[in-house]
């Protein structure tokens, strides 16, 4: 047996094997250093919220209790409620309670007046548009809505122009929040 061991393994054929040089090295270079920043960046998310105010742009219907105040009920010795309150059309109107939201922005914002400056403000109003409504459309016809005024106090500016036309305060709805 031992025989038969010799003679196979004298039939195997031979693999040469290829010599083993050792592998050449490159110098290591030394580590790029990054430059030296000569002003510290600052932190991009403590700043955030401090550089600039929220903004919003619209607000729920349903939250803000809008309601539509039939010019009816409205008398020239009327004070100032706890509403702030709106002029717009029909069209106006039934578009606003379709989407559901009031939509307003710093460049286009909405004007508001407290209770005394509806009727002065709708009188002029119907000045402009006599014409349109004695055609009988409806679409343009004027609707007064109400907003609670708590709900917005904070995203009000005065508005000084109209407060001076009409002698009563007005206020834009920018969306800015007043910093107390």
């Amino acid at each position: 047996m031992g025989q038969e061991r010799k003679g196979r393994m004298s039939g195997l054929p031979l693999i040469p094997t290829a010599p083993r040089h050792p592998r050449r090295r490159r110098p290591a270079a030394p580590p790029a250093a990054p430059p030296a920043p000569t002003v510290a960046q600052p932190d991009l998310f403590a700043t955030a919220t401090t550089g600039r105010p929220h903004a919003l742009t619209y607000l729920d219907v349903a939250g803000l209790g809008l309601t539509v105040v039939p010019v009816r009920t409205l008398r020239p010795d009327d004070g100032p409620d706890g509403y702030l309150y709106h002029i717009t059309t029909a069209a106006g109107m039934d578009m606003l309670r379709a989407r559901g939201t009031l939509l307003f922005s710093p460049r286009a914002p909405l004007a508001l007046t407290e209770r005394p400056g509806v009727l002065p403000w709708l009188a002029n109003m119907m000045e402009v548009m006599e014409s349109d409504c004695e055609a009988g459309h409806r679409a343009d016809s004027p609707v007064v809505f109400r907003v609670k005024r708590f709900v917005i106090d904070r995203l009000l500016e005065h508005d000084p122009d109209r407060t001076r036309e009409y002698g009563v305060s007005f206020f834009l709805l920018t969306g800015l929040a007043r910093q107390e």
